[in-house]
């Protein structure tokens, strides 16, 4: 309770947890908890909302052990995987996550600098994802830029690329070849009709689902990457996929749940090389809320990133296309 009335838990995303001390023999038998939700109504970007995952930039973990993702998350890896190798941050090799323990390290110095953090929500008409973001000087050049963490998810971010992250908003970039137009999805949830409503309604309450753990959160956005630097984990499930058939969302035939189901899907990178040299030369910028975004790690590749909601995005800049709107039918 006294670190709650240090900080406001809705504004830095500090929460009191029980981290104790636990050894690394013991911690392979053990199962933490993954949960990341905090009281009824958020969601925090963290492993886990309370218990040894928990951990934080300000309070971070005192050994490397809480790094080593097929200890502590064995269930994101292919299930064919040897989880007595060591995946730091849930890479191969643990040279290719220098970057990270050097900003861990910091850390332990007290020298974390956020520059923003923001709670998910769950609400009736809305849900919005947990992502923070601190400083960090990437070596060699001393570039500055944006460390982003999300569910055991990190992506380092040029501040040129991205320079309204203090602000809670990113810019995502997409790059569609040659093609003369980018189609969007557009719509507004209040003029839906009661049957898109329905659809609107189970696709949030996925996407809640989704973000209200951690692993679950992880192998889902990581569920269709299928890259080499990327077998290792669940990357060929489309696990997001059942996921939404469960919950009675019919994506597969024509129609609104599918429109919304593929838009949502669009890949996106925080990186504008990535839209204009490697799925160029035409390509759109676009500006949505950091709270709107769900990354994939670091390792993947592309500094990829997903959109829940197609409402929060906004048109900034339409390179050698034009835009095409679609909007639902009832």
């Amino acid at each position: 309770m006294e670190q709650l009335c240090q900080s406001d838990p809705a504004k830095t995303g500090s929460f009191p947890k029980t981290q104790g001390r636990v050894s690394v023999r013991d911690g392979f038998k053990k199962k933490y908890s993954t949960s990341t939700v905090y009281g009824q109504e958020y969601l925090v970007p963290w492993l886990a909302s309370e218990g040894p995952l928990a951990y934080t930039p300000e309070e971070p973990p005192a050994k490397d052990y809480f790094f080593q993702y097929s200890w502590i998350l064995p269930k994101i890896f292919d299930p064919e995987e040897n989880l007595r190798n060591h995946f730091y941050f849930g890479i191969r090799y643990k040279h290719g996550a220098k970057f990270l323990f050097q900003f861990w390290e910091r850390a332990r110095k007290g020298h974390a600098q956020q520059n923003v953090c923001k709670l998910g929500l769950l609400a009736t008409k809305e849900v919005k994802a947990p992502i923070a973001a601190y400083h960090h000087v990437l070596e060699p050049g001393s570039k500055w830029g944006s460390l982003l963490i999300q569910h055991g998810s990190y992506q380092w971010i040029d501040l040129q690329s991205q320079p309204h992250i203090e602000r809670g908003q990113v810019l995502l970039y997409r790059g569609i070849e040659r093609a003369s137009a980018f189609r969007y999805l557009w719509l507004e949830p209040e003029k839906l009709s009661p049957f898109n409503l329905e659809i609107w309604r189970k696709y949030l309450t996925l996407q809640a689902q989704m973000l209200s753990d951690s692993v679950l959160s992880f192998n889902t956005i990581h569920d269709r990457t299928k890259r080499a630097e990327t077998s290792h984990l669940r990357d060929g499930t489309w696990l997001s996929d059942e996921l939404a058939r469960q919950i009675g969302l019919d994506i597969d035939s024509p129609g609104f749940a599918r429109n919304l189901w593929a838009a949502t899907h669009q890949s996106y990178s925080l990186e504008p090389w990535v839209a204009r040299h490697k799925f160029g030369p035409h390509y759109v910028v676009l500006k949505t809320p950091l709270s709107n975004i769900r990354i994939t790690t670091f390792f993947a590749g592309e500094a990829e990133a997903r959109v829940i909601d197609p409402t929060l995005l906004r048109i900034v800049e339409a390179v050698g296309c034009r835009l095409e709107s679609a909007v639902p039918h009832a």
